[in-house]
């Protein structure tokens, strides 16, 4: 069904096969259908990422992260806009909190996230001048600013004791912030809440057997539902990990695909791919080999399933084409368009059905023979339904240039 409209399904994410911290991040984009490497980025402005810090831009096609810059001994934390198209840096502000569980809203085009900050606080006095300030630590729902690095606080979020890591997601249609916590009792709370003002809107104990846990949350815009991983504490093959769906009025879940095969995991790294409705993740076998596996909740079954070498952590997916098709707002000029008057911008790349294109000025588009595919025009979309697959090029009147894929 889906592989007539999907030609691939890039995610991308932290790639190494070491665990040296003298050496730069590198960013991987992987083929999630076919298993292929499609590009390696060594970012050598950065070294180390923040744990459940990253998030996909759709509208900039940027990947955003918080870590520590290069080298690890003299640089401070800092926040990276990464263009993976243009492969550079399209903003790179300070924070000023400890940043996780970032999320991007497709309707809004905007970044939120949770902050880690001092709730309450009181002073222990020991006389004669002398005392200490002790705090009690909470999160709060914040939003982003990604080119200033402004956070925006919206509310405190109360009744837990910390986030799950990997256990966040967002429904861009409902406006809706999830989360799965600890509370006091240990108790395992699935929550729900407001995105644009805190305001909480389920909070439930998940139902969910002893001796296990919830990982992996993504949410399935389409189909309204929420999605993860149910896993057993120790790691018993008796006993195998599921993806589940959970009633995030009930926090009951049900089961979808046993996957006896999964040993182990690193959180955060999963993704959902709205457009075709399939659930990716990275998982460990019981002989210690890495995979990328595809999963479809409809269907109930394994898509595809691959040994990769090395490691993959913090896993994004682009979502613009169901963003645009969903939303309409990720068509609008991207921002460093307005900054430059002759430079060309277009997305998707890859493209499989339409190019939106941004110039200042007339353009026409050519294949790699030299052949026009498009006369001099300023439309903002082509269709390419019927061009073959391969590189094309797009050339203004002012002489800059822009490549781009077309993959069916």
């Amino acid at each position: 069904m889906w592989c007539k409209n999907h030609a691939q399904i890039s995610v991308y994410g932290f790639y190494n096969e070491t665990s040296n911290p003298d050496v730069p991040l590198i960013l991987g984009q992987f083929e999630a259908l076919s298993g292929e490497w499609l590009q390696l980025d060594t970012l050598e402005f950065a070294s180390a990422v923040v744990v459940g810090s990253s998030a996909f831009d759709s509208g900039t096609q940027s990947y955003m992260f918080s870590g520590i810059g290069f080298p690890m001994a003299t640089s401070p934390f800092g926040f990276w806009n990464y263009d993976v198209i243009e492969d550079e840096i399209l903003d790179n502000p300070l924070l000023n909190y400890t940043l996780n569980a970032i999320q991007h809203d497709m309707a809004n085009d905007r970044l939120i996230g949770l902050a880690t900050v001092a709730i309450d606080s009181s002073y222990v006095d020991f006389g004669n001048g002398y005392g200490y300030w002790e705090y009690e630590w909470g999160n709060q729902l914040v939003e982003l600013n990604a080119q200033t690095g402004w956070i925006e606080p919206i509310a405190n979020v109360s009744g837990i004791n910390g986030v799950v890591l990997g256990a966040t997601a967002y429904d861009s249609d409902n406006d809706i912030y999830a989360l799965v916590g600890m509370d006091s009792s240990f108790n395992q709370k699935f929550i729900q809440l407001n995105g644009s003002t805190g305001q909480v809107i389920s909070s439930v104990n998940i139902q969910i057997a002893p001796n296990r846990g919830f990982n992996e949350l993504e949410c399935f815009v389409a189909g309204s539902s929420f999605l993860g991983i149910d896993r057993p504490y120790g790691n018993s093959g008796n006993q195998p990990a599921q993806l589940v769906s959970i009633n995030p009025l009930t926090g009951e879940l049900t089961p979808l695909i046993d996957l006896p095969q999964l040993y182990a995991f690193t959180p955060n790294a999963s993704v959902f791919d709205q457009d075709s409705g399939l659930f990716i993740m990275l998982y460990y076998d019981y002989s210690y080999q890495t995979h990328m596996i595809v999963l479809d909740p409809t269907e109930q079954a394994v898509v595809a399933d691959h040994i990769i070498q090395g490691t993959f952590i913090e896993l994004q997916v682009n979502n613009r084409e169901f963003m645009v098709a969903s939303y309409g707002n990720a068509n609008s000029i991207p921002t460093e368009f307005e900054r430059s008057k002759e430079e060309i911008f277009c997305w998707p790349n890859a493209a499989s059905h339409q190019i939106a294109i941004a110039s200042h000025a007339p353009f026409q588009i050519i294949d790699q023979s030299g052949r026009t595919m498009a006369a001099w025009n300023d439309s903002k979309t082509i269709t390419i339904d019927s061009w073959p697959n391969g590189y094309y090029i797009i050339q203004n009147a002012k002489g800059s240039v822009k490549r781009f894929l077309v993959d069916h």
